[in-house]
């Protein structure tokens, strides 16, 4: 066990190294004004807490011709967005997080009675990038808030981004380097596990937000960083023996955004033991993020390759960076384009579809998902996409 250790730490680090982005944190504001609220005092004590009230998102203007399925347009529901800073007392650390629960479109005023939040909904969880925030991934976020989810964008502290900000821009890069991980790689972990105890134990305690939320069915997802988070606790385990899995059995589905496999051996080790409904979501351009490490579009598509068989999706976009799965605005990290626009509605399709079908066991998304004829997802993708399941 002594001599896998330093072979695990080199494993880990790299696999962190792997997921660095740069400049990953959107700096879009909450459109509503916003006010303050307060949970119990027998619940979390967030030192900071805003509540704001935004309609269901306006569809995304895009050339591309679509087939009519209803998944990439905006849901029913307006989205009350909740920040908060949790606190792990175990470990004495700090979670900023952003909630987004949806709202009957026909009530305005904004009101911390848990009666307003009529339904049972799936509680679906986003990881960001290194070097990102809870902002990141807000544009699947809304999209699926407002088709009836609640979604708690989590911060990771070590690895967010505190890591580059107030620093000099030569000097960045460096920062972010260091801050892939074991360390960051292990509390990110952690994280997830505190967050999920944390909205099972608000929502037995009827706290406003999470009274009519559906622990049963928690859903969890991120970019990059975050995909590997999410690999990690949907049941990924180390290239060696002798390692547990950090394995959530809360999770029961999940989606990771550019993920990756950066050690080539061992892959069905690493990956065969991923049981849960799995989605998969890269491009042909979703190669090296600045640090020529040899990362490849092929590269991101093996751990769907080594999942064993059972609800496991993978849509690879012809011509998708890794920029545009990231989920925030590209404005100030380069120019938006129309194949973005049309990229982000597919994904904003697909991925409801498979939340629809995985924690709302609802057999038409399914059938959409996996329907290779006019009418399912696969005719609505461009020339050049692939989309596959098994």
């Amino acid at each position: 066990m002594k001599k896998a250790l330093p072979v695990l730490w080199r494993y880990l680090a790299v696999v962190a190294v792997s997921c660095l982005l740069t400049f990953m944190i959107s700096q879009s504001k909450v459109d509503a004004s916003t006010v303050a609220a307060e949970l119990p005092s027998q619940l979390s004590q967030p030192t900071t807490i805003t509540t704001a009230l935004s309609p269901a998102p306006t569809p995304t203007p895009t050339t591309k011709k679509t087939v009519a399925s209803g998944y990439e347009a905006p849901g029913q529901f307006e989205i009350v967005t909740t920040d908060a800073t949790w606190r792990d007392p175990v470990r004495n650390r700090d979670i900023p997080v952003r909630i987004l629960t949806p709202r009957s479109s026909e009530r305005t005023a904004i009101t911390s009675k848990s009666s307003d939040f009529s339904g049972s909904y799936p509680v679906i969880l986003f990881s960001h990038g290194l070097g990102g925030s809870r902002e990141g991934g807000e544009t699947w976020g809304k999209h699926w808030a407002s088709h009836g989810f609640i979604i708690l964008h989590m911060q990771h502290a070590g690895s967010d981004e505190a890591v580059w900000r107030d620093t000099k821009p030569l000097e960045r890069m460096g920062k972010l380097k260091a801050a892939a991980n074991l360390e960051n790689t292990k509390l990110r972990i952690g994280d997830v596990a505190f967050v999920i105890d944390e909205i099972i134990r608000l929502n037995k305690a009827k706290a406003p937000l999470w009274v009519n939320a559906d622990v049963s069915k928690i859903g969890m997802s991120g970019h990059s960083f975050g995909a590997q988070t999410t690999l990690a606790v949907s049941g990924q385990r180390a290239p060696i023996p002798g390692i547990a899995s950090a394995l959530n059995p809360n999770i029961k589905a999940a989606i990771a955004f550019s993920p990756n496999a950066r050690t080539k051996f061992s892959l069905d080790r690493q990956f065969g033991d991923i049981s849960m409904p799995f989605f998969s979501i890269t491009g042909t351009e979703d190669g090296s993020v600045l640090l020529n490490d040899g990362t490849t579009p092929a590269t991101r598509k093996i751990p769907y390759q080594n999942m064993p068989a059972g609800e496991k999706y993978l849509a690879v976009f012809e011509d998708g960076d890794h920029m545009v799965f990231g989920g925030h605005k590209l404005s100030g990290r380069r120019p938006e384009t129309a194949r973005d626009r049309e990229i982000q509605a597919d994904v904003k399709a697909a991925t409801l579809a498979f939340w629809d079908s995985t924690l709302k066991q609802d057999v038409n998304a399914t059938k959409w998902l996996k329907n290779r004829n006019e009418g399912g997802f696969s005719a609505s993708l461009a020339a050049g996409d692939q989309f596959e399941y098994k």
